[in-house]
């Protein structure tokens, strides 16, 4: 197990905090996404756990073996096959080398490159070769930053895919920095969201996107339409008419959060968009309308068929939730 308590760091002698009682467990074999804005500490945190910077404060309990897996540096005039048996331990034997070589390459899908030099490779190409070396003397406890953001999404995907699932075969714990939130959706057992180093929220990646506690935590994983909301009884005095919730804030004054994919059109709706721009991406159609004072947005499978630039939108109430202010 890996786990930090109380973690804190001040960068100066100002007291300006790095990180301000940071704590949080990592269990054996699971992948955690570190997620937040730059600055909010989630490389520093990284460091701290692969020794390279002391905490001023708190205790930090990592494995023996571990891994800090950064940008990619492999001398391109270098043998694929001999570079990851370099990467081994020295106690194992030159047959097992070769063979933990072979297996690496059979993984990671570049079993036909291990007698190409690295120079000769593609960027994918080479992004594997240097994961394999990094991985081959299996360490413990894997810690990545963001080392494939110049790579093109397919490929940076297939890398990803291919790596997550060496580490749970591995039994291996990894904590991964990202800033793309479907990407921590997908790949992760659990996710932490830091902001001026503290954490906002972490749990599963379900929970914290059904339920983000914060508007940052919301906005952060790209909700779009707030609309505050004011406590009636047992009731909540939203724009289209009292609702119940539930979980219900204790507070009198919430913000009712619409998913983008929570929306209908009604003609018949009295709350009326003025319609700013619609347009295709990501397999969805976006159109973004001005309701009063703010901008919604709403995302639909089909492109709605002649829609006026006045047109009544109303939210499906079960797909909302509520956080505090």
């Amino acid at each position: 197990m890996i786990a930090l308590e109380n973690v804190r760091l001040r960068f100066d002698s100002r007291g300006i905090a790095g990180l301000s009682g940071v704590s949080f467990t990592l269990k054996e074999g699971t992948v955690t996404t570190l997620m937040g804005p730059n600055g909010s500490g989630k490389t520093t945190l990284l460091k701290i756990l692969a020794g390279e910077i002391k905490a001023d404060e708190g205790k930090v309990k990592t494995e023996d073996a571990v891994r800090f897996i950064k940008d990619s540096n492999i001398d391109p005039e270098l043998n694929v096959q001999k570079y990851l048996i370099s990467r081994t331990n020295p106690e194992v034997s030159d047959e097992k080398k070769i063979q933990l070589a072979r297996d690496l390459a059979d993984i990671f899908e570049f079993t036909f490159q291990l007698r190409q030099n690295v120079g000769q490779l593609s960027a994918g190409q080479r992004q594997k070769v240097y994961l394999a070396g990094e991985l081959i003397s299996n360490p413990r406890l894997v810690l990545l930053d963001e080392p494939f953001t110049h790579l093109d999404p397919h490929t940076r995907k297939d890398i990803l895919s291919s790596l997550f699932d060496y580490i749970r075969r591995q039994n291996l714990t990894l904590l991964c920095v990202t800033h793309d939130v479907n990407e921590a959706a997908r790949f992760s057992d659990h996710m932490i969201l830091l902001q001026h180093g503290k954490i906002e929220q972490e749990g599963n990646p379900e929970e914290v996107f059904s339920r983000p506690k914060n508007i940052f935590v919301a906005q952060f994983l790209g909700f779009h339409n707030f609309f505050p909301v004011k406590k009636s009884g047992d009731f909540w005095e939203t724009p289209w008419g009292k609702e119940k919730f539930s979980p219900s804030p204790e507070n009198e004054d919430a913000l009712l959060v619409v998913p983008d994919l929570a929306w209908e059109m009604d003609p018949s709706s009295k709350i009326r968009a003025q319609l700013e721009e619609q347009y295709f991406s990501d397999t969805l159609w976006t159109i973004r309308g001005r309701l009063e004072d703010r901008v919604i947005q709403i995302k639909t499978l089909k492109k709605p068929a002649n829609l006026p630039q006045s047109f009544g939108v109303i939210p499906r109430m079960s797909d909302c939730f509520l956080i505090t202010l």
